[in-house]
């Protein structure tokens, strides 16, 4: 499996992704410090060598998501939580940090047999206005953008103690099939 992944951070997903044999082919990270870690790995031979974008949101305007379309298996990432998070303000689609736009901006241009994401379990039940001013489920945009682009969904939360993990760290994971693959 050729993956993109974006909002790597420091490369936890992606060192995942390597245990199962996929390859990466980019990563999209906003933050310098762990821009500068998957820079190390690339350097040490533990991730793959692939180009490190700054921004989702200029990766999909400069035109490189268009570059990666039939090079690309599966699109992953955890988008920024912060706008749906329980410990936070939950402003959602008013929270300059949501960036489920641009990410379904990549998957849109770039049509991946598979979408893998994960974020908070806050996503489940945040809300937003809709365009009549009516408050409804973030996720369930969410749902009906992956719908539209042509994907079957499955979620579900899971813990690091559901795998045998002293803590909780609960997370939303989903997982999006292209209906035409």
């Amino acid at each position: 499996m050729r993956e993109l992944s974006l909002f790597s951070g420091a490369g936890g997903g992606v060192y995942g992704s390597k245990l199962l044999g996929w390859e990466t082919v980019g990563y999209v990270e906003f933050a310098e410090y762990p821009q500068k870690v998957i820079a190390q790995r690339i350097k040490d031979g533990i991730f793959d060598e692939a180009p490190i974008f700054s921004d989702v949101r200029s990766f999909v305007s400069e035109g490189y998501a268009r570059s990666y379309q039939g090079m690309v298996d599966v699109v992953s990432g955890g988008f920024p939580c912060q706008p749906f998070s329980v410990a936070g303000k939950r402003a959602g689609s008013d929270d300059s940090r949501d960036m489920w736009p641009a990410t379904m901006d990549v998957i849109k241009i770039i049509k991946p047999a598979y979408v893998y994401l994960e974020n908070v379990p806050g996503l489940l039940s945040a809300t937003m206005d809709d365009s009549a001013g009516r408050s409804i489920h973030y996720f369930g945009t969410i749902l009906r953008d992956l719908a539209e682009g042509g994907y079957d969904v499955r979620w579900g939360v899971l813990g690091a103690d559901d795998v045998g993990a002293r803590h909780h760290r609960k997370r939303l994971w989903i997982l999006a099939e292209s209906s035409s693959k």
